[in-house]
């Protein structure tokens, strides 16, 4: 009985300690189990750990790039746009100095031009007078020519008139040489003003035609003293009266005198054929001769609005005069 309860209690212990093993071993089983499952749980968060952190890491890769591109960017940009203002700059100096040259060059041209007219103006206007002095000098001089008293007072008349035009032609280049180099205006002085037209009048009245007379018109007091240029404005007036004793042949030709305020006011009128009025400033410039046949070089008029400007004032054409020519003079008076 003993040996079956011995059995009977070895075979018990035997069936517990099968079933513990077992139980054991299922445990073991399902902590293996539950261990790679936690495994792999975390190998895939560390996947994607990996995964975020190298996406993360090439975005900043990439927003690093970026960032230096633009920033190389900029600076080349940067550089570009000055290398581009300096660029526009240089064009815009190279530009300034072409329009320079060419106005430079336009100046040398009109000056070349201006020579060569010169130059063709005055070997006409000096062979004339010159040519009649040495043809009528030879009649007088001819050995075995014999001509009456009146022929040889002609001829005398002639020499002394064409040596008068020669003399006045150089003496007007002169003139205009020295007003060109010197810009200083002389002191004013006092004078008469009416004593002025009588004395421009006088100098002009053997140039006039026969027939034509000279008529005064002051309009201040003969005894009136102004402060002003006396010797230039006599060379405008003398120069203004002799184009109008040349060109007027009959009628008369007058010069007037009143004071304006502070300006003396000259007028020269003539009746002889007049200017035309879109001709009113070309008469003004050097070498201007409207009439090609008439004696002068063309510098009257050029050298009285010189004179007129140096003084502050003008020398101008009235073209709604309409009986002749009539030329007005505007000259400062200055207080003493």
């Amino acid at each position: 009985m003993r040996i079956v309860l011995t059995a009977a209690f070895i075979l018990s212990m035997a069936t517990t300690n099968t079933y513990a093993a077992e139980q054991v071993a299922d445990s073991t089983t399902t902590t293996t189990t539950t261990d790679i499952n936690a495994l792999k749980t975390q190998n895939e968060l560390l996947q994607q750990r990996s995964r975020f952190t190298t996406g993360s890491v090439a975005m900043i890769l990439g927003i690093v790039a970026l960032l230096a591109f633009l920033a190389f960017n900029g600076r080349w940009t940067r550089r570009l746009e000055i290398k581009n203002q300096q660029l526009q700059r240089e064009r815009n100096v190279v530009v300034a100095q072409n329009k320079q040259l060419a106005i430079e060059r336009d100046r040398a041209e009109a000056a070349s031009r201006a020579k060569t007219s010169f130059i063709q103006s005055m070997t006409h206007e000096i062979r004339t007078p010159l040519n009649a002095i040495s043809g009528f000098t030879q009649v007088l001089t001819m050995p075995g020519v014999e001509i009456s008293e009146e022929e040889r007072v002609n001829c005398c008349k002639s020499i002394e008139d064409n040596t008068r035009l020669l003399t006045k032609i150089l003496d007007d280049l002169i003139f205009m040489s020295d007003m060109e180099s010197d810009s200083e205006l002389p002191t004013p002085e006092p004078c008469l003003g009416a004593a002025m037209v009588e004395q421009a009048l006088d100098a002009t009245s053997q140039l006039v035609h026969e027939g034509v007379k000279l008529v005064p018109k002051c309009c201040i007091p003969e005894e009136q003293i102004i402060h002003t240029y006396p010797r230039m404005i006599q060379t405008i007036l003398t120069k203004l009266l002799d184009n109008a004793a040349k060109f007027t042949t009959q009628g008369s030709i007058t010069l007037s005198l009143a004071q304006e305020g502070d300006q003396l006011h000259y007028s020269v009128v003539d009746t002889g054929p007049g200017i035309p009025a879109d001709k009113k400033d070309l008469i003004f410039k050097r070498f201007t001769k409207l009439d090609s046949f008439a004696q002068g070089a063309g510098l009257g008029l050029t050298i009285g609005r010189m004179i007129a400007e140096r003084m502050g004032g003008s020398l101008t054409l009235d073209t709604n005069y309409t009986g002749g020519s009539k030329f007005d003079l505007i000259i400062p008076v200055h207080n003493s």
